[in-house]
């Protein structure tokens, strides 16, 4: 879909504007939260910025929860109004987990997702948030997975059919094992599994 640099500017500032309203968000609240300067984002909302930055872009986005596209192309409010009529979990209020770096995933393992949230920038959730947090991946992971993808990971649950299990071991550090149909993943000696994948958002 193309889209006019007039129109990908409305839609920014739109879905911006949107979700700080029906997040109960503040200007300032949101600029903490996305990492996005207080400064660069007046001034995106004041319609001062013809191109505003990928690595902004990808900021919102991360908040929202979707991908840069939907940012950019499309209507965040009509698509979220459309998927309330029609999914069953529609009413569901999005939550806030927290989005940790590979790096720092292992040391945060069993930490309590209310303190993580404190810690690190969030990202939204529609669905079934007990126990769950975002793994931003720094470095490739099983050929899959590349820097910058978020993984929503619920934490200490069974893969089902054709999910990913996120895994660990010292020799290997974080690593994924498919979930087949039939075909449970048992852990090696030394290996353990911190949760399942169940939600992929790539960049």
């Amino acid at each position: 879909m193309t889209i006019s640099g007039s129109q990908r500017k409305n839609n920014i500032i739109n879905n911006i504007e949107y979700i700080i309203r029906s997040r109960g968000e503040t200007k300032v609240s949101f600029s903490n939260r996305t990492g996005v300067t207080r400064a660069t984002l007046y001034k995106i909302l004041d319609g001062k910025v013809s191109n505003v930055h990928r690595s902004t872009i990808t900021r919102i986005a991360d908040f929202f929860g979707v991908s840069c596209e939907v940012i950019e192309n499309h209507d965040l409010e009509s698509i979220e109004l459309i998927e309330k009529t029609i999914a069953p979990d529609g009413n569901k209020n999005p939550a806030a987990i927290p989005v940790i770096p590979q790096s720092d995933f292992i040391s945060n393992a069993d930490s309590r997702i209310g303190n993580l949230v404190t810690q690190y920038p969030v990202t939204w959730y529609f669905g079934d948030v007990s126990n769950m947090v975002a793994l931003l991946v720094e470095n490739c992971m099983n050929n899959m997975f590349y820097p910058g993808d978020i993984l929503i990971i619920k934490r200490n649950s069974s893969a089902k059919n054709k999910q990913f299990s996120l895994c660990y071991s010292e020799e290997k550090g974080l690593f994924f094992r498919k979930k087949d149909d039939g075909i449970a993943y048992i852990p090696l000696q030394g290996e353990s599994v911190l949760g399942t994948v169940i939600e992929e958002r790539i960049q």
